[in-house]
C-alpha cells in the first residue's frame, strides 16, 4: 500500500480533525489503496505546531508554512488555517505541483476562488473542499432519490443554517468578525457556504439572488478588552433561482437564539419532499405522493449499511455516525482523488461556484437589486 504524505498547514481544531480523520480512513474502510500520512505541520503559533505534532507523532514542525509548500518529498498540502490566507498557500502549493485539501470557504472572493481554481485545472493537480456535510450517507442517499426521479421535478430548495453562538454582546470580537480575516461575508460566507454546497449537490446550482443581512451587535471587545466593529454579517437570508429553474430560500445566523447545529434543507417537487436536520444527521424525512392517501406523511428513514460508506462503520441500520465520521469519509474521498484519479464533487470548481454565490448575495445588499452569478469574476 503506497502512501500519501501530508504537509498540514494549519494545527488548530479543524487541523486535529482532519489529522484523526487521516489515521481512521484506511483501518475504517480496509481497502484504500493509499494511507495518508502528515509528515510536517506548520501553524503561525510555534506552541500549536508542537503540540500538533506530539499528539500526532509528527516529526518536522515549523511556523514557515512555506518550507512545508516547497519540501519535494509532500504529495497533498491541507489548508485548515483561517480564510484569508488560503489562495496565498493553495496557489504555492499548486506551483509547488502539490494537490490541494483547502477547508471552506475556499477564499474570501470569488475571483480569489477562481484563481484557484484556475491554476489548479493547469496544473493538473487534485483539489478538494471541506464540505464535509456532504460525505454523509444520508445526504448520499438524498441524492440519489433526487436523481432517480423519486421527487418529481424539483421546484423549490428551502435551506438554513443557525447558530447561536454570538448572539449574546460578550461574545469577543475574533477573526470571524474581522473582515480583513474572514472577509466581508460573516454567516453568509462561514454558514451559508454549507447550506449551498448541499443545495448544489441536491439541486443544482444556484444562478440568481435576493439578499438581505444583519449585524446584531455593532461592536464587540477583543479579548484584551479593546472594542471594535463588527465588520462582517451575523445573519443573512436570500432568495435565490436554480439553474434548473427551481426557485429557494437560503438563510444562516451565528445569532439564531435556542439553535445550535440547525443545518437544515427542505427539497420540494412534483412527486415527494424531503426534509433533514443536521442535528439528526442520522435520519431523513421522505413523503411520497403516490402513497396510499390513508398511509401519506413523511416516513423516518435511518442511516443504514445500504448508504453509501454507511457499512464500514456499522452493519446494522440506526446506529449514529457523528461529526468525525464525515471527516473520515471526507478524507477516503481524498484517498480516492489521489490515488486512483477518481475526481470529488467538491473540488476547487465546486467550492468557487459556491464562492460566486456568496458574493453575488453581497452584491444583491450593496445594490439592493436581484444579482446573477454571472455578474462575479
Amino acid at each position: 500500500m503506497s502512501v500519501i504524505r501530508v504537509g498540514m498547514i494549519g494545527a488548530g481544531w479543524m487541523g486535529r480533525a482532519h489529522a484523526a480523520a487521516f489515521e481512521s480512513a484506511t483501518r475504517i474502510f480496509g481497502t484504500e489503496p493509499a494511507t495518508l500520512k502528515i509528515v510536517a505541520v506548520a501553524d503561525v503559533s510555534e506552541a500549536a505546531a508542537g503540540d500538533f505534532a506530539q499528539r500526532f507523532g509528527v516529526d518536522r514542525w515549523t511556523t514557515d508554512w512555506r518550507t512545508v509548500v516547497n519540501d519535494p518529498d509532500i504529495d497533498v498540502i491541507d489548508i485548515t488555517t483561517p480564510n484569508d490566507v488560503h489562495p496565498e498557500i493553495a496557489l504555492a502549493a499548486i506551483a509547488a505541483g502539490k494537490h490541494v485539501y483547502c477547508e471552506k470557504p475556499m477564499a474570501n472572493s470569488a475571483a480569489e476562488a477562481k484563481a484557484m481554481r484556475d491554476a489548479a485545472e493547469a496544473a493538473g493537480v487534485v483539489t478538494m473542499v471541506g464540505f464535509n456535510y456532504l460525505c454523509s450517507p444520508i445526504q448520499a442517499y438524498a441524492r440519489q432519490l433526487v436523481q432517480s426521479g423519486a421527487l418529481g421535478e424539483i421546484f423549490h430548495f428551502r435551506g438554513m443554517f443557525d447558530n447561536d453562538y454570538m448572539v449574546g454582546p460578550e461574545f469577543p470580537f475574533t477573526w470571524r468578525t474581522d473582515a480583513a480575516v474572514a472577509g466581508r461575508a460573516g454567516a453568509l460566507g462561514d454558514m451559508a457556504s454549507h447550506v449551498l454546497s448541499l443545495a448544489h449537490y441536491l439541486v443544482g446550482d444556484v444562478t440568481e439572488v435576493c439578499g438581505t443581512r444583519q449585524v446584531l451587535h455593532a461592536e464587540r471587545k477583543t479579548a484584551a478588552g479593546v472594542v471594535r466593529k463588527v465588520e462582517n454579517d451575523d445573519l443573512a437570508q436570500f432568495v435565490c433561482r436554480f439553474e434548473n429553474g427551481a426557485s429557494g430560500y437560503i438563510e444562516a445566523s451565528r445569532i439564531g437564539t435556542g439553535r445550535k447545529l440547525y443545518l437544515a434543507y427542505e427539497i420540494q417537487g412534483t412527486k415527494g419532499s424531503l426534509l433533514f436536520d443536521q442535528e439528526r444527521m442520522n435520519e431523513l424525512y421522505f413523503y411520497r405522493k403516490t402513497d396510499d392517501p390513508a398511509e401519506r406523511g413523511y416516513k423516518r428513514i435511518l442511516a443504514a449499511p445500504e448508504h453509501p460508506d454507511y457499512a464500514a462503520f456499522f452493519g446494522l441500520q440506526g446506529n449514529p455516525l457523528g461529526y468525525n465520521d464525515l471527516k473520515i469519509i471526507e478524507a477516503r474521498r481524498l484517498i480516492e482523488s489521489v490515488a486512483l484519479g477518481q475526481r470529488w464533487i467538491a473540488d476547487f470548481s465546486f467550492g468557487y461556484r459556491v464562492d460566486r454565490v456568496v458574493e453575488a448575495v453581497l452584491t444583491s445588499v450593496e445594490q439592493n437589486r436581484w444579482a446573477s452569478t454571472e455578474e462575479i469574476a
